[in-house]
């Protein structure tokens, strides 16, 4: 009697791929979860302006309670993921977690925050000046075409002088003179310190930054230096040591230094060599980047 044809494996083939597709989506699922879980900031309650005053401490020096900082403005987001100013601070505390760590988490969650800020935030310059600044940073160091990101970052900077020129002249100083960007950055940079009250330091001081004066006019002397114009530069200087919180700077030391180094700086900006270029941006230089104006 002939043998009964083997139809049991034909069967078994969809089962087999059944569950072979279901691994499969589980295997994803899981690695969708895992990503999400990398990324997540556990939150914590507490009312948007207990995170903001939170993460003030930060900015002012405490920077062992942005772990803290950070749960709580997750948590404000938590309740309200449509609170603009949540956003743009949840933004910033990621920015200043990646300044000084360099982690990935840190940079996705700071370009997610920062797009939402400027998305819910349309009549806030601010919002859009820093979402154009992390842009310009993470296209800059994924080494991509930089036109678009820097067209949307000068004219964040023309509409929002009052901080993103400061951004601006972080991002740009130190490009080519001949690409005419660093000359850009000046006009919106100097409209900054104009307070509307004949001084420079009422508008640029506060609980967030306590020495924004100095830093600003370190900044603005940093690039006319870096223009060449040694004279207007060393001026600037002058006036950061003028200020009303000078005497209390925790960085006058440094800065005074740095001062005495600007004729060297100028000679070597001058030279046909652009190899030794010198670090040109006080404010935005190793462990004082953002201290500067905010360190109390």
């Amino acid at each position: 009697m002939p043998d009964a044809p083997r139809t049991t494996p034909t069967r078994r083939w969809p089962r087999r791929l059944g569950f072979a597709l279901l691994a499969l989506l589980l295997l994803g699922a899981l690695g969708v979860g895992g990503f999400f879980w990398w990324l997540r900031v556990p939150p914590t309650d507490a009312s948007t302006a207990e995170a903001v005053a939170l993460f003030t401490e930060v900015m002012n020096g405490a920077t062992e309670k942005r772990p803290e900082a950070l749960s709580a403005l997750a948590g404000a987001l938590d309740r309200d993921p449509e609170d603009a100013r949540a956003q743009l601070w949840f933004g910033l505390a990621n920015l200043h977690g990646y300044l000084e760590h360099r982690e990935l988490p840190y940079a996705i969650r700071a370009t997610r925050a920062f797009e939402e800020a400027a998305a819910l935030a349309p009549e806030n310059p601010s919002a859009e000046g820093w979402r154009a600044f992390f842009a310009y940073q993470a296209a800059e160091s994924r080494e991509e075409d930089m036109a678009e990101p820097t067209r949307e970052l000068l004219e964040a900077a023309a509409a929002d002088p009052s901080f993103t020129s400061f951004l601006a002249a972080v991002s740009l100083a130190d490009r080519p003179l001949e690409s005419g960007l660093p000359q850009r950055t000046l006009a919106p940079l100097e409209a900054a310190g104009d307070c509307g009250d004949g001084t420079s330091w009422t508008c640029r001081t506060g609980e967030l930054f306590p020495h924004g004066p100095e830093g600003y006019h370190a900044t603005v002397g940093d690039l006319r230096v870096r223009l060449g114009d040694l004279e207007g530069g060393q001026e600037s200087y002058a006036r950061a040591l003028e200020m009303p919180a000078a005497a209390r700077w925790p960085y006058r030391d440094a800065f005074e230094a740095w001062v005495e180094a600007a004729p060297e700086r100028a000679r070597r900006f001058a030279d046909d060599d652009p190899s030794n270029d010198p670090e040109d941006i006080f404010f935005a230089t190793g462990d004082r980047a953002c201290a500067t104006c905010h360190e109390r």
